[in-house]
């Protein structure tokens, strides 16, 4: 979720919403954030695994540097990575599926097709909302914890570790204020 909510400062979000979605014995994860957005073009570059130079200079916020962050973030969070995004009158969207991966073909949408990928509709005239579908790692099923209780447990540790990496943008100490949401409960700073 770092690496996502690191892309979300870059694209000069001032709010992410992070969901938690229980399906039967699933989670779907959703990240959405009122960024800058993509276009469609932006966005294929976005997913292509290592889409970024090393060598190639970046601008002072720039927290990336190889261009695996929400690829390699995603991925090993859950096996269907969705990210819908939209700027300047068009919303776009881009899908990979690691069980069906056979020649590397990312599956694009746009228009209607990808807003219908939304957990709710659009209030931003920009943004961002990565979905982790399949989430197979999100929850941690200790032998004996129930569904619930890793869910529970996962929401409590978001909860925490972001609470804390992200302190200084919570609490407005960094060159801008960041609130971040979780499950529609607001993060406090953890110094």
């Amino acid at each position: 979720l770092a690496d996502l909510i690191d892309n979300s400062i870059m694209a000069k979000a001032s709010r992410v919403e992070i969901t938690f979605t229980p399906l039967e014995n699933d989670v779907v994860v959703r990240i959405r954030d009122d960024g800058i957005g993509m276009n469609q073009e932006t966005l294929k570059i976005a997913m292509r695994p290592a889409s970024a130079n090393p060598q190639d200079a970046r601008e002072p916020e720039d927290l990336g540097r190889f261009g695996w962050g929400l690829k390699s973030a995603s991925l090993s969070q859950a096996r269907v990575l969705t990210v819908v995004s939209w700027c300047e009158g068009s919303i776009n969207a881009a899908r990979w599926d690691i069980d069906d991966i056979d020649d590397w073909g990312m599956e694009l949408l746009e228009g209607g097709e990808a807003e219908n990928l939304l957990l709710e509709p659009r209030t931003s005239e920009s943004g961002t909302e990565v979905i982790w579908t399949r989430a197979d790692r999100v929850l941690d099923r200790d032998f004996g914890s129930s569904f619930d209780d890793s869910l529970t447990n996962a929401i409590s540790h978001a909860n925490q570790r972001l609470s804390l990496v992200f302190h200084r943008y919570l609490a407005g100490e960094a060159e801008r204020r960041l609130k971040i949401e979780v499950n529609g409960r607001a993060l406090r700073p953890i110094d």
